[in-house]
C-alpha cells in the first residue's frame, strides 16, 4: 500500500487538506490565467494533471477512491457497479518511481491489476460484493485478447469517458510511455470499455491466476 497511508491518520488528514488547498488555488490562478488570455484554456491539461495529484489523498481518505490493490482503485464504488481505474499520478510517485521504465514497469502494473482482480474474486466469494455487481474499465489496463480470455466484454468506449481520458491526457501519456519505456501517444479512439460480472469473474479465477504466475 502506498506508504503515505501508513502515516499517522492525524498527519495524513492535514497533509491531506494542505494537498486539496494548493489544488483550489491552482485552479483560481487558473480562472484568473483565463480573465487574461482566451489561450490559457490550453492549460488546463496541465491543470488537471497537477490537481489528480493533490486531490488523491483527500479522495482516498474519504472514501471515495476505493484500492483494490495498491495500484487499481474503484471510484464512487456501489453495490450494483466497481468503475475499476489504474492508481493515481500520486500513487506513481510512492509505489513506482523506483521501477525501471519500460517491461519492468508493464509487469509490475500488470501484477496490481491482477491483484486488484483477484480481490474482487475474494470479495464475491466471502459474500462481501453481489455476484451480479458490473465492474468495468478501460481496455488499456490489458490487451483486448486478454480482457476476452478472462471473460470480459468489449464495447465502444462513451463519449463522456473519452472527454474525461482526453482531460487526463497528460496523465495517460506519461503512464502509457512508461509501459513501453519510450514516448508512446494513446490512440483515444482505440480504447475500448470492458466489463464483467462479479459472477463471471470468480470463474475465471484460475485464469487470472495463471496468468499472474505467468508474469511473475
Amino acid at each position: 500500500m502506498n506508504k503515505f497511508y501508513q502515516q499517522n491518520i492525524i498527519i495524513q488528514w492535514v497533509l491531506a487538506f494542505i494537498m486539496f488547498a494548493m489544488m483550489m488555488a491552482l485552479m483560481i490562478v487558473w480562472v484568473l490565467l483565463m480573465k487574461l488570455s482566451f489561450w490559457a484554456v490550453f492549460s488546463l491539461f496541465i491543470v488537471v494533471l497537477i490537481s489528480q495529484f493533490l486531490v488523491s489523498p483527500l479522495y482516498t481518505l474519504m472514501g471515495l477512491y476505493k484500492y483494490l490493490s495498491p495500484m487499481l482503485l474503484v471510484v464512487n464504488a456501489s453495490d450494483k457497479k466497481y468503475d475499476i481505474h489504474n492508481g493515481t499520478s500520486f500513487d506513481y510517485f510512492f509505489l513506482m518511481r523506483k521501477t525501471k521504465i519500460g517491461a519492468q514497469w508493464k509487469k509490475a502494473m500488470l501484477i496490481y491489476y491482477l491483484d486488484g482482480l483477484l480481490e474482487i474474486i475474494r470479495r464475491v466469494n466471502h459474500n462481501e460484493i453481489s455476484e451480479e455487481i458490473e465492474i468495468r474499465g478501460s481496455s488499456y489496463f490489458f490487451s483486448e485478447r486478454t480482457a476476452k480470455n478472462m471473460g470480459f466484454k468489449i464495447q465502444k468506449t462513451g463519449s463522456f469517458e473519452k472527454f474525461n481520458l482526453l482531460l487526463n491526457y497528460l496523465d495517460l501519456l506519461w503512464t502509457f510511455s512508461a509501459s513501453k519505456g519510450k514516448i508512446n501517444f494513446p490512440n483515444l479512439y482505440n480504447i475500448k470499455t470492458v466489463s464483467i460480472t462479479g459472477k463471471l469473474l470468480s470463474q475465471n479465477k484460475q485464469k487470472l491466476l495463471k496468468y499472474k504466475n505467468a508474469i511473475s
